[in-house]
């Protein structure tokens, strides 16, 4: 009995993989495009408006994690009426390929972006937001949103970085290799990045352009994405960053809301406050994350917290 409920979870979930897969190629059919690049990548482009948002996602968030099904930055395109040309990695590449860059030289050769009165690369996570960052100079002036990127996964220009270890024997070195070169020639680099994570903070060093705008959400770690979906924080930055580098204060007042109320987050500060030695911020921290929801590691947080506070 077991071994026929798997077959049919196991069927189930094909099935939602497939349907979402058919959804994105009828949606390409009917306003712009759907196809897939060699065997590891695919793009949705769909035309819409006078801005384009290109996006960089992966199969595994989109076919399967993703409530709606749909690709990041597709909100755009039902807010506000922009275009989207969304690449999606049905693998970890690192949007490292060979069919990639015809795909994207073929769109530089039809002035595909010359079309467009702003064009705006977005990616979150360390693997597309690279692919944002990477691809930008296919529109010179673009402006390019990037949430926890790498820089590059060379040995030489990374030592530092030990994660990511299978894709070590990637190419790092030829065309569309190494990020912070390759904005440049964007408008503006607005790099959203943990200070408080060591290989977050190393990557987000190596991109020193005038461009670019570091700013630093302290103990996000590699929910930072998650966080940033609360309140629609994420969409709000990429319209901000559509203008150009998004500032600190902005940044902050985009943020506010979610960072107030996104559980993770609210339980890194409590804990790093703590290992700081700064138990009463530790307990205001836990007091706020046991406001907003029934969570047994805030409520027990408080109790020790308090009864440490009252007796220091």
């Amino acid at each position: 009995m077991n071994d026929g409920g798997n077959r049919s979870s196991a069927t189930n979930h094909r099935l939602g993989r497939a349907a979402r897969l058919a959804r994105l190629a009828e949606i390409g059919r009917n306003h712009g495009f759907f196809r897939r690049i060699g065997d590891r990548h695919s793009a949705l482009y769909v035309d819409e408006g006078d801005t384009l948002l290109v996006t960089f996602d992966t199969a595994e968030r989109v076919l399967q994690k993703s409530p709606d099904g749909l690709p990041q930055g597709f909100g755009a395109v039902e807010r506000w009426e922009w275009s989207l040309l969304n690449i999606m990695a049905s693998r970890q590449s690192w949007f490292r390929d060979g069919s990639l860059y015809e795909f994207f030289d073929t769109l530089v050769d039809n002035d595909f972006f010359e079309r467009f009165d702003r064009v705006v690369f977005m990616g979150v996570g360390p693997m597309c937001g690279y692919g944002a960052l990477a691809y930008s100079v296919v529109a010179p002036g673009a402006n390019v949103l990037a949430v926890n990127p790498v820089a590059t996964l060379d040995r030489d220009a990374a030592p530092f970085e030990q994660r990511f270890r299978n894709a070590w024997r990637l190419d790092f070195r030829s065309r569309y290799g190494f990020a912070p070169f390759m904005s440049e020639a964007a408008e503006g680099v607005t790099l959203v990045y943990d200070p408080t994570d060591p290989m977050s903070a190393a990557h987000a060093a190596l991109f020193q352009g005038n461009n670019v705008s570091r700013l630093k959400l302290r103990h996000g770690g590699m929910a930072t994405g998650a966080l940033l979906s609360v309140n629609s924080a994420l969409m709000k930055l990429v319209s901000a960053a559509a203008e150009g580098p998004v500032g600190p204060a902005e940044f902050a007042r985009i943020t506010r809301t979610a960072r107030r109320n996104f559980l993770p987050y609210i339980a890194a500060l409590m804990t790093r406050a703590d290992q700081m030695g700064h138990p009463k911020l530790a307990l205001m921290a836990a007091e706020h994350g046991a406001r907003l929801a029934v969570d047994g590691r805030f409520d027990r947080a408080v109790s020790v917290l308090r009864g440490r506070t009252e007796a220091a």
